[in-house]
């Protein structure tokens, strides 16, 4: 069994044909699906899909490319939906410094605001985070190292740095504090020589799998529409690298999934 740990399912990419989509991954014996949420609108469609489908669940979160002044208001409005038994994590958020908060200091600060404030949610929340990182490894990890510190030590892992695409160093750091790492299908590419470092590096208890789909589909259908039933050809990839067999990489992945998320029905956080 695999789970799918990061989805979009609420993306118009799917609107045409979700059923079918959800039905393929059962087929690829993709069994749960976390559909992650990057605004409220995103928010309130993906409960209505988590509630539709019983093998979906949900993460809520702000993406930090959507931070503004009036992000912490929504933060508020995201603590209101999160008692539905679907929601399983808060997420995606984090920095995102690749455009726009390259070179302005004042959203760099909005989005370190926003995260704070999701980190302080999920915590209050008993959540684990689903965190998005892009050029912002340094401030990434100071705010996670602080974030770690005040999380009780029997609390692991409580976070998952997701379409991880760092090097292996940042990769043992993010484990030393508590975090999963989670491979996308950039694993497949032939051309992702770092990130296959990573993988055969990083041990097979801290690894996740996940799609993000629509984006990144895998080798053979590198520049597709992705979606959860392509997760066994990351397993097949991740499997390779490691020189285990893909039942393997299926057994870990589908168990620190459960380990991460405390799916209904399953063990409760301590």
């Amino acid at each position: 069994m695999f789970v799918d740990t990061h989805a979009h399912l609420s993306f118009p990419e799917f609107t045409d044909d979700l059923q079918q989509v959800i039905e393929s991954a059962c087929a690829a014996d993709v069994k749960r699906i976390v559909s992650v949420t990057t605004d409220l609108a995103s928010a309130q469609k993906t409960l209505i899909i988590a509630e539709r489908f019983s093998n979906v669940f949900m993460a809520l979160g702000l993406h930090p490319n959507d931070a503004s002044p009036a992000s912490l208001q929504f933060v508020r409005d995201l603590a209101r939906l999160a008692g539905n038994s679907k929601v399983v994590a808060i997420g995606e958020t984090g920095l995102d410094y690749h455009r726009e908060a390259r070179n302005d200091a004042a959203l760099r600060q909005q989005q370190k605001d926003l995260f704070g404030a999701q980190l302080e949610l999920a915590k209050e929340l008993r959540l684990p985070v689903i965190i998005h990182n892009r050029d912002a490894d340094e401030d990434t990890l100071q705010i996670l190292r602080a974030y770690a510190e005040g999380l009780p030590k029997d609390w692991r892992p409580w976070g998952v740095m997701h379409c991880f695409a760092g090097d292996a160093k940042f990769a043992l750091d993010c484990i030393e504090i508590g975090l999963l790492i989670s491979f996308t299908g950039i694993l497949t590419f032939k051309n992702a020589a770092t990130l296959h470092d990573v993988a055969q590096k990083v041990p097979l208890d801290q690894v996740l799998l996940e799609t993000d789909c629509p984006y990144l589909a895998p080798v053979p259908y590198r520049g597709k529409r992705n979606e959860p039933s392509y997760i066994p050809l990351i397993a097949q990839a991740l499997a390779q690298i490691k020189g285990v067999s893909v039942g393997e990489v299926a057994s870990a992945t589908t168990e620190n999934a459960e380990r991460l998320f405390h799916f209904p029905g399953g063990v409760s956080r301590p």
